[in-house]
């Protein structure tokens, strides 16, 4: 099973570094949103696009572009703030706004969730309590191993499963790895997929029974100008190869949205993970 998915920040990212504002960073989403769309439509691809709950008023249009085309629509909060800088009740007034944004604006449920930066952790798992209070039945911010801001290692379970946590249960799609004498390793998504030569990709990606593929607009955009930090490396290298590479691989190999896996998946056999 391979899952695709996309998470549409750039409204944080670009003003989070000095790249420039709106007028610099608005024209390069929309041109490389809508290859990606047209690339998706090629090989009849569906997928889930976690957004931001703040597009919906400043840019609704990107919105609609994405749901026009038969992908689905999930919440990445509202103004991607990671969850370690918010209390509970912060949490659940961010979450409750971003879902809101969104279903009023594509008047449908939103029922998927992915964290800023899986930022769910053993420290923030309270945070998957609160989502299921506001109706998300799907989250996918369980990131099993370390990483910058977020990551949760003591997370064992690497394919869709239930968590139980204080009486409430939710479906959880963590991203996936791969392993080499116990050490986890990602591939599929971010700046993973632009760590690894195309070729090594292909290969895990025929080993794997599950994959949780994520890309951000900016992970496949050669042409952006580039800031000097010390996220330097993560941030540019492989990037003059990405967009190349991603065409590859959604030509490769089949991927559905998230959605299509809930409804494909025997949740019965589901392994359940007490939290």
């Amino acid at each position: 099973m391979n899952i695709l998915t996309f998470d549409i920040e750039e409204w944080f990212t670009y003003e989070l570094y000095p790249k420039g504002g709106r007028g610099y960073y608005l024209p390069i989403i929309e041109r490389y949103l809508e290859m990606i769309l047209d690339i998706l439509e090629e090989t009849h691809t569906k997928a889930t696009f976690f957004c931001l709950g703040v597009i919906p008023l400043s840019d609704p249009e990107v919105i609609r572009k994405i749901a026009s085309r038969g992908h689905e629509i999930g919440c990445h909060s509202n103004k991607h703030i990671l969850l370690n800088n918010m209390s509970a009740a912060e949490f659940k007034q961010d979450s409750h706004e971003a879902i809101n944004n969104l279903e009023q604006l594509i008047g449908q449920k939103v029922e998927y969730y992915r964290a800023p930066a899986f930022s769910i952790t053993e420290n923030t798992k309270w945070a998957l309590e609160i989502l299921s209070e506001e109706g998300i039945t799907c989250d996918s911010s369980i990131f099993p191993a370390n990483r910058s801001f977020g990551g949760f290692p003591s997370f064992k379970e690497s394919k869709p499963s239930i968590i139980q946590i204080n009486g409430i249960q939710i479906k959880e799609f963590p991203i996936s790895y791969s392993s080499i004498f116990g050490f986890r390793y990602m591939f599929s998504g971010g700046g993973y997929f632009r760590l690894f030569p195309y070729f090594v990709i292909k290969r895990l990606m025929q080993n794997s029974n599950y994959s949780m593929s994520y890309f951000h607009i900016r992970d496949l955009d050669k042409e952006q100008k580039r800031v000097y930090s010390l996220r330097y490396f993560q941030s540019y290298y492989g990037i003059s190869s990405a967009f190349t590479n991603f065409k590859s691989y959604v030509n490769d190999f089949n991927f559905i949205s998230i959605g299509e896996a809930n409804h494909t998946i025997n949740w019965d056999n589901a392994a359940l993970v007490q939290l």
